[in-house]
């Protein structure tokens, strides 16, 4: 008599293992947009400060609004601090490579044997004819 509702006696097929070596190169790298978004939002900041330090440095009532100039301003003052901070940026990596190290890291693929079942599969579903 077979009990085919319980489970199998066999022990199931252990898994292959594939192993490689690769040599690796582990180093810090800046995030590139973080240092030009900061450097133009400071760049951003130092223009507020030195038109609101310069708007009436002269003692005269000017035509154009504080706004304005910041605005006006503003354009160069976001460039020069993106360009900054690309700059830094590109520094930053630089000494980062150097400082780069080589390492062998191993890799290991794990393949699981396919499953086997034994017996007939019944056929319930519809029939193409």
């Amino acid at each position: 008599m077979s009990n085919t509702d319980g489970p199998d006696e066999r022990p199931a097929p252990a898994p292959t293992t594939v192993s490689s070596s690769d040599e690796v190169t582990i180093r810090r790298a800046p995030k590139f947009g973080v240092f030009i978004v900061g450097g133009a939002v400071l760049g951003f900041l130092a223009t507020l400060v030195v038109v609101s330090l310069t708007m009436n440095l002269g003692g005269q009532q000017e035509e154009s609004s504080f706004g304005s100039l910041v605005g006006y301003f503003s354009l160069w003052g976001v460039t020069a601090g993106a360009f900054v901070g690309a700059v830094t940026a590109v520094v930053f990596d630089r000494v980062y490579a150097r400082r780069a190290a080589r390492l062998t890291a191993e890799r290991v693929e794990v393949e699981l044997p396919p499953e086997t079942v034994e017996g007939e599969i019944d056929d319930h579903g519809d029939q193409r004819q």
